[in-house]
């Protein structure tokens, strides 16, 4: 039997003395007389103690109301863990439910915006400065203190390998990015510091909408270290997005007669597509699976960073990419075809890095 209150636990203690100590010869109203004074001993200590728990309380109520420090290093303390707390549940979802921080990290601050324009990291240029992709929605940015003895690959491995389990999708990382430090923080506000940096970013569907996670790890010489999270959600399903789904990409190939290829990466100046490019790929296949008469180009654009023969050369080259390998996927050669328009065609500004990063692009384009 668990015996729950104080009170009864000290009457069956008392109870199991009585029973030891009374010996045979002992009555049983001996027993009750020394089991009725061990009661009233026990509920006179009980009360004492309640009296002076309350007599404390009301000694702190009054040290707090005279402006004691110690209550107001307390209530600052209870203030930030609300407003901590209050921030991640404010977000749709909450980065917690998407994300949880690597075993031992420690939160350091936490900032929560349900509206605001964020500047995601996508790749680094030739004067390796960050590519920029402008994004709007719900911003989390978490900063956490790294486990001590946790090397910044196992801690990004652990982070990405969560993420890629839920479907996340990555756009672009670096495994050392240590030659762009001061461009990060200039960017997206990132801390970091160090010479051992890796960052990746990406995004998947989430709550009727898209979020957009970019991680960046750092370790200093003396071993200290710290993670950046930053979650920018959107309550819609984004543009974005639309690589992502056979179904959404045909309903836009219907309503405009062509798609933008967000999810099919190249290495800067080149025309080799990346590992991360699969996804967007895959979807184009099933497509063109699903209707067995549609014809396509592929129309390869770059930037104006370059020469116009050269920006024309590889615009042509990642088109042709792009076919080759949904030939090797299975899609029938005679139904695709591919042209480089270079920069001739910009959709944006190639005044900004932004811009630039818009303007460097793959599309289908119905036949």
């Amino acid at each position: 039997m668990i015996w729950k209150s104080p009170m009864r636990r000290a009457l069956a203690a008392a109870a199991l003395i009585a029973t030891l100590t009374a010996g045979p010869a002992a009555t049983e109203a001996s027993a009750q007389g020394l089991l009725g004074r061990i009661k009233r001993g026990v509920e006179r200590a009980v009360t004492s103690e309640v009296e002076d728990k309350v007599e404390e309380e009301v000694r702190s109520t009054t040290r707090c109301a005279l402006g004691d420090k110690r209550c107001i290093r307390a209530e600052r303390k209870a203030q930030v863990a609300a407003k901590a707390a209050g921030s991640e549940a404010a977000a749709p979802g909450g980065p917690s439910t998407l994300i949880e921080p690597y075993p031992g990290s420690t939160l350091n601050t936490r900032d929560y915006e349900d509206y605001t324009e964020y500047n995601r990291i996508i790749g680094m240029n030739r004067s390796r400065r960050a590519e920029v992709q402008v994004l709007e929605g719900a911003l989390t940015k978490l900063l956490y203190d790294n486990p001590k003895g946790r090397s910044t690959l196992e801690l990004i491995r652990n982070y990405r390998s969560a993420l890629e389990a839920r479907g996340f999708q990555v756009d672009y990382e670096i495994a050392n990015a240590r030659e762009w430090i001061l461009n990060v923080r200039d960017t997206n506000g990132m801390t970091v510091y160090g010479t051992d940096v890796r960052y990746f970013t990406g995004r998947l569907r989430y709550q009727e909408g898209t979020a957009y996670v970019s991680i960046l790890v750092y370790r200093e010489g003396n071993g200290f270290g710290r993670t950046n999270i930053h979650v920018l959600q959107t309550k819609e399903m984004d543009a974005d997005m639309v690589g992502v789904d056979p179904s959404a990409m045909a309903a836009e190939l219907d309503r405009t007669g062509e798609v933008n290829l967000k999810g099919v990466f190249f290495d800067t100046g080149r025309y080799t597509l990346r590992p991360e490019s699969d996804a967007e790929l895959d979807v184009v296949v099933a497509l063109m699976v699903a209707q067995p008469q549609l014809t396509m180009q592929v129309v390869g654009h770059t930037d104006s960073t370059g020469s116009v023969s050269g920006n024309l050369t590889l615009s042509a080259q990642r088109a042709n990419a792009v076919v080759d390998a949904l030939i090797e996927r299975g899609v029938d050669g005679s139904r695709l075809s591919a042209i480089g328009m270079g920069s001739n065609q910009p959709i944006a500004s190639n005044a900004t890095e932004a811009g630039r990063a818009q303007n460097r692009r793959v599309m289908l384009v119905r036949n």
